[in-house]
């Protein structure tokens, strides 16, 4: 059944040891095996032809106690490889997202890497469930942090957010587009890091959100956060209040109230109030969840634990 699951650098949970990764199932935790040997950074559920597995993404060389470079598989009962997994560049796996690029669905990591499968890419690469192959020239800077999938007017594409300065060889600021065949930069990007990314309807259609440390999109002055609609760049409202601080994760959630878009991160200030690390954005105003967070955010989810769906932060 439904579950949620929980990575991080973490070495405990629930009081019973849990190697870098657990699973919540409503009213207890539990381990994934042995787990990995070291930080897990990304997760997302993608069925290779075999069933539907559970992906982790990471720094570990190891999971279940078997040789597993950055990334590995778990189906519910045990860990595998994906070939001889990821390495060069010494950086992790940070991101994971299934997507179809028109040969079927696939899975594609990002991070800080140079190889997959034995093959160069460079920091970003496409697992078809038996090998791994470059997406294009891949992106070139410091790291690939994000991914999403979202359509602009043109169709389904691969959204890459991070710290890089090309993709495809040509220049793009931090934000690229993969459509399936070529990589393409979003207007002139944003000024610094792209830490998450999602598609979400504010009433006017649907806008990939973009969050992390940049204060400018497009050429134009914004805080922390930035919408862009298939050709444009604009902040979420006209006075370009934004966030103060770096925003790390955005998920969809009702709670109640309508569908909103959730923002966490190290901010204290969102819309011109008083939002202690996480925010609700309903389409036209910020507002606070009640007194917010004591430390900084990194994940968000959305879980029904049989109560009904309810919002989940780590951090």
């Amino acid at each position: 059944g439904p579950a949620l699951y929980a990575a991080g650098t973490f070495n405990d949970a629930g009081g019973e040891p849990a190697n870098h990764i657990a699973k919540w199932d409503g009213s207890s935790w539990s381990t994934l095996g042995d787990g990995t040997n070291s930080s897990v950074f990304a997760m997302t559920a993608f069925d290779d032809g075999s069933g539907p597995a559970l992906y982790a993404g990471g720094s570990f060389l190891e999971a279940g106690g078997i040789p597993a470079r950055r990334i590995a598989r778990w189906d519910g009962l045990s860990w595998s490889a994906l070939g001889s997994g990821i390495d060069g560049g010494g950086g992790p796996v940070s991101a994971l997202v299934t997507f179809d690029d028109g040969t079927g669905e696939s899975l594609f990591a990002g991070g800080q890497f140079t190889e997959a499968g034995d093959e160069s890419a460079s920091r970003i690469a496409k697992w078809d469930g038996s090998s791994w192959t470059p997406v294009g020239s891949g992106v070139d800077g410091l790291s690939l942090l994000s991914l999403s999938v979202f359509d602009d007017g043109s169709g389904l594409a691969l959204f890459a957010g991070g710290r890089f300065s090309e993709a495809g060889g040509s220049p793009a600021t931090n934000i690229a587009k993969w459509d399936g065949t070529t990589w393409s930069p979003l207007g002139t990007g944003v000024d610094d890091g792209v830490f998450a990314m999602t598609a979400y309807d504010d009433g006017s259609g649907e806008k990939l959100y973009s969050v992390g440390e940049f204060t400018v999109a497009g050429g134009r002055n914004v805080l922390k956060v930035a919408k862009w609609d298939g050709s444009t760049w604009s902040p979420l409202q006209t006075q370009n209040l934004g966030v103060t601080g770096s925003v790390r994760a955005l998920v969809e959630h009702d709670d109640g109230s309508g569908r909103a878009l959730y923002a966490a991160g190290e901010f204290i200030r969102a819309g011109g109030e008083t939002a202690n690390r996480i925010a609700r954005w309903d389409g036209s105003d910020w507002y606070p969840l009640e007194s917010g967070l004591s430390s900084g955010a990194r994940a968000l989810a959305t879980f029904d634990d049989g109560s009904g769906e309810s919002l989940i932060v780590g951090g």
